[in-house]
């Protein structure tokens, strides 16, 4: 629907010095929203400018103080206005079509090739994370103006892609328990008495539970191959006794009072031991880290393999959390110009 129109209005030049192809038009939502960001991205890298229109539940009032007037605002009455709507009305449908030029070599002629991406939007807490909400107001002009020119209100409220804003992105972050490797580390800070008491202490208790597991495996290897029953009572004696795990591996937890203290587990496990991966867990509710999980692996390929294991997973987190977010990114990340269309007043 927005994409079509999108296209003709912005490719209605002289045809007899340009010819554009008309790519079929990609209706996004959220189940094809990953592969579709994907070749947005590539795309929109590739493009020469970027067209853009959206479809809201409601338009600026005709009214003049709402109207947003181009020689009688200023600037600063001007987003006002825009915020005002952007803030009562909800987003809907929002078009992005990446477009190409290319010169022909034979002749003088332009051919413009356009990437139309129809994204169907609606608001959620697709993350089940309490997240306040989402209230917005309706226009029912507007609303049948939607459906009378054929817009499917079912996928957008029930397969439209969510979103956040980065305040609410970072609300969200504070309440996921997902680890993290990526923990910088301030090594410009000198260490105090108390850090280096603090220090010794975790790194003797994780070189023993490290040559602990080191030891069990290789005996457990072992009565595998000589015993299946004893390496079956030995899975039960680690089972009984609370060993824990992250996923196959072993691991470990050491509880932090403070960032600092995270730090330095962090520091001591990548300088000291080779094998040992250290993930920053938070604290669901207060959105701190609690503890730090170090966890062994059995090679630097298995080291290798956990460490993306674990990016993917965030990037993926990320991904969802942030949502159509992306594609506002992406958009304003590669600088290409911009022509838009009822995507700030309405009219």
């Amino acid at each position: 629907m927005g994409a079509k129109l999108l296209q003709r209005r912005f490719l209605c030049t002289n045809t007899n010095q340009q010819q554009w192809k008309d790519w079929s038009i990609k209706q996004v939502t959220k189940s094809n929203f990953k592969e579709s960001l994907a070749e947005l991205k590539t795309h929109i890298q590739n493009s020469d400018f970027i067209a853009i229109s959206s479809k809201k539940t409601g338009v600026v009032s005709s009214s003049p103080c709402k109207k947003v007037l181009p020689f009688l605002d200023t600037p600063e009455i001007s987003y006002q206005k825009s915020k005002d709507v952007a803030e009562r009305f909800q987003l809907l449908q929002f078009v992005v079509c990446p477009f190409t030029l290319t010169q022909s070599t034979c002749s003088s002629t332009t051919k413009v090739v356009s990437h139309p991406y129809n994204f169907h939007l609606f608001p959620r807490d697709e993350l089940n994370l309490g997240m306040p909400q989402y209230t917005f107001s309706c226009q029912t002009s507007q609303l049948t103006a939607l459906a009378s020119e054929g817009f499917d209100f079912n996928v957008c409220v029930y397969d439209g892609i969510s979103y956040l804003s980065r305040v609410q992105e970072s609300l969200t972050k504070g309440r996921q328990a997902n680890p993290s490797t990526g923990y910088s580390v301030n090594s410009s800070s000198t260490p105090s008495v108390a850090d280096e008491i603090f220090t010794k202490r975790i790194k003797t208790r994780v070189m023993h539970w490290r040559d602990a597991c080191v030891t069990k495996s290789k005996s457990n290897g072992s009565e595998d191959k000589e015993n299946p029953a004893e390496a079956l009572i030995s899975s039960l004696r680690k089972l009984i006794s609370g060993a824990e795990l992250y996923g196959s591996r072993p691991c470990m937890s050491v509880d932090v009072c403070n960032e600092r203290q995270v730090q330095l587990v962090v520091k001591m496990s990548r300088e000291l031991f080779h094998d040992l991966v250290p993930l920053v867990v938070p604290d669901k509710g207060r959105g701190v880290p609690e503890a730090v999980r170090v966890v062994l692996t059995s090679s630097k390929e298995d080291k290798n393999l956990l460490e993306r294991e674990i990016q993917d997973l965030e990037d993926e987190q990320n991904r969802k959390t942030r949502g159509f977010r992306e594609v506002i990114d992406a958009i304003s990340a590669s600088q290409k110009p911009i022509v838009a269309s009822n995507c700030l007043n309405g009219n």
